[in-house]
């Protein structure tokens, strides 16, 4: 059977490519289940829980025998993260630093966390790019993923399908496809659209020739002076070994937040409080219902249990009117109102997404201590530093 090797054919304008993929299309695959008899690069949609991905090269998969691999990146909305060296000789994909696995493509092996060699397929370099093998990456970070065919009547030219992967519950495969078919359809006719054509010298110009006009190169946007403030609240939300984690997280990118305490957090585990403020970071005071006596008794309980005495003072939106009035009072307010708040329905692009890129703007972003969080954190810390935003710690010298 036959398939169109995609890395191959680059070079040659997008009319040519759709034409020869719309040939191919014919003599490919009719099971439902595709037996591929020699390795190459496909054009599949890739997805991640309910969000379609850009289609282009540095996202399609690449098929050898009946193993599919993809680039690791594809893992990063699933809360799997991926680094590699620039010759490509390294990688690892790693969800938090107690789980990771190593691809060591010089040697074909590939290790987890404690220096075990896992019998996996090897990863591939082909083109240029990095691929893993999807089944063996999903399994070993508890993740599914799904093949989903494109229905005719929205890509017609020849049969598509949707590799989706999965670290949770979402709508499904028919559904998902309906969801995006305009934009499924519009990327694919993107994709394969012939080039524009090249600008030329008016003929009327003594000695004008075609000429190559050098492409357009939008600026990257500066980050810079965009202030983002990240802060936790109900630390016990995903229990010790969750915490644990967003305090590892945090202590590998080298930044410092606050984390707002509540009555029942400090009667619970006076010890974990301890953890944090030793660990750098400032603490707070989270009040449920915004009344004076639950802030002394908050406030008695904090300084009794860690010795610690604070000022700034975070509530449920549904309590602020309630504490309005305490900035008059010497203390700082943090209004959760003014903030992104990121919980167990957004993904990591989702919450990404939604940070400022405007310049000058100032942005609060604050988060429970869930199973969520954590696994996410990693990922919105990245992107973060990636684009080198001016993350600052919350103080008691600031002012909201």
């Amino acid at each position: 059977m036959i398939h169109f090797v995609l890395y191959t054919l680059r070079g040659m304008n997008r009319m040519k490519k759709r034409v020869i993929a719309t040939i191919v299309a014919v003599c490919v695959i009719a099971a439902v289940t595709p037996v591929v008899s020699r390795a190459v690069v496909i054009p599949y949609f890739m997805a991640v829980n309910d969000t379609l991905l850009p289609f282009n090269d540095d996202t399609m998969p690449y098929v050898s025998g009946n193993e599919i691999y993809v680039p690791p990146a594809m893992f990063s909305g699933a809360g799997v993260w991926a680094v590699a060296s620039e010759d490509l000789e390294w990688a690892r994909l790693y969800r938090g630093p107690g789980k990771y696995a190593d691809f060591l493509t010089g040697r074909g092996v590939t290790q987890d966390q404690d220096g075990n060699n896992l019998q996996w397929p090897a990863a591939r370099r082909i083109g240029g790019r990095f691929y893993v093998p999807l089944q063996y990456v999903c399994d070993f970070f508890g993740l599914t993923f799904e093949i989903i065919e494109i229905s005719r009547d929205i890509i017609p030219q020849e049969q598509m399908r949707v590799i989706r992967i999965k670290s949770r519950d979402g709508v499904n495969g028919l559904t998902f496809v309906g969801l995006n078919r305009n934009a499924i359809r519009n990327a694919y006719n993107e994709y394969y659209a012939p080039p524009p054509p090249l600008p030329t010298v008016p003929p009327d110009i003594p000695g004008g020739v075609p000429v190559t006009l050098p492409p357009v190169i939008e600026p990257q946007p500066v980050y810079s002076d965009v202030t983002i403030y990240i802060s936790f609240y109900d630390i016990s939300a995903g229990g010790t070994d969750v915490l644990f984690e967003i305090l590892d997280a945090i202590s590998e990118s080298g930044y410092k937040f606050c984390f707002f305490v509540s009555e029942n957090d400090i009667n619970e585990d006076p010890g974990l409080i301890r953890k944090i403020y030793g660990s750098g970071h400032m603490i707070g005071l989270w009040l449920e219902h915004g009344s004076s006596a639950e802030l002394n008794r908050t406030a008695s309980l904090l300084f009794e249990a860690t010795k610690i005495k604070t000022i700034l003072v975070s509530t449920a939106e549904t309590a602020e009117d309630a504490v309005s009035s305490y900035a008059g009072n010497g203390l700082i307010v943090w209004r959760t109102s003014q903030s992104l708040v990121y919980d167990d329905t957004l993904s990591v692009e989702e919450v990404t997404t939604m940070i400022s890129t405007e310049s000058g703007a100032s942005q609060n972003i604050i988060s429970s201590c869930s199973v969520n969080a954590a696994l996410m954190l990693s990922g919105i810390l990245s992107y973060l530093r990636e684009y080198e935003y001016n993350v600052m710690e919350i103080t008691e010298t600031v002012v909201q």
